[in-house]
């Protein structure tokens, strides 16, 4: 993996908290809270298929594959 062009980043209490309010306000795997909310701490974008990131559409920026 390490010749990968692919970060990984920690978990942080920051990113915990994110993840965290993400899990409580909406119906997403706990996975998905991770990604979601780091997408919307490092103000990227999203590339996801999945239709359970729909309500957070208006939080964090979503590419949508079809």
């Amino acid at each position: 993996m390490s010749r990968l062009p692919i970060e990984l980043v920690e978990a942080d209490l920051h990113l915990t908290k994110q993840a965290a309010i993400y899990k409580a306000t909406n119906k997403l795997s706990y996975a998905d809270t991770f990604a979601a909310a780091l997408a919307k701490i490092k103000n990227v974008e999203l590339v996801t298929g999945d239709a359970e990131f729909k309500p957070l559409e208006k939080q964090i920026k979503i590419t949508w594959l079809k």
